[in-house]
């Protein structure tokens, strides 16, 4: 009777240690924090062109963002870059600096004669352990800007109207 027992005991712990490592999940990988995204503009007119395309009257060096502190125009710099297609796009690091230290509201100029004015909100979360940032863009009217669909980085578009003078 006691080998028995002893049998039984084996093959229950035996049984009950292979059902507890087949319910082991693996290990959750650790999180990762994500590096804080530049704000990225695609600038196009009215009828959807790119104003930095090849073709375009317009250079980086045309193209000025500035935010409001307090009663003076902070300028931010600005980069050229292209999407994975090959679309030009601006981009800037400070601005998206600024947004998340409270900063939304920014102005893009173009030649000193056209303007347009937009939000970008970056919010930081560690809820996770990890630093997750998201993005979002909105024009003045509060609706969100478009993202690029195609190509990779995915700049948001904004557009500059050219037939009215600021």
């Amino acid at each position: 009777m006691t080998t028995i027992l002893r049998k039984m005991t084996l093959l229950l712990s035996s049984g009950l240690l292979i059902i507890n490592l087949m319910s082991c999940n693996e290990e959750e990988e650790p999180c990762t924090d994500q590096t804080l995204t530049p704000l990225q503009l695609m600038v196009t007119d009215l009828e959807d062109n790119n104003l930095l395309d090849e073709g375009s009257d317009y250079e980086l060096a045309d193209f000025k963002l500035y935010y409001q502190d307090g009663t003076d125009m902070t300028e931010l710099t600005l980069e050229a870059d292209e999407t994975s297609d090959e679309q030009p796009f601006i981009k800037s690091l400070e601005a998206a600096e600024e947004s998340l230290d409270g900063q939304t509201e920014f102005q893009l100029v173009l030649a000193d004669d056209h303007s347009v004015t937009f939000d970008f909100i970056v919010t930081l979360s560690d809820a996770s352990g990890c630093d997750v940032y998201t993005y979002e863009a909105t024009d003045s009217d509060g609706e969100d800007l478009e993202q690029v669909s195609e190509g990779d980085p995915k700049p948001y578009i904004i557009q500059i109207d050219l037939d009215t003078e600021q």
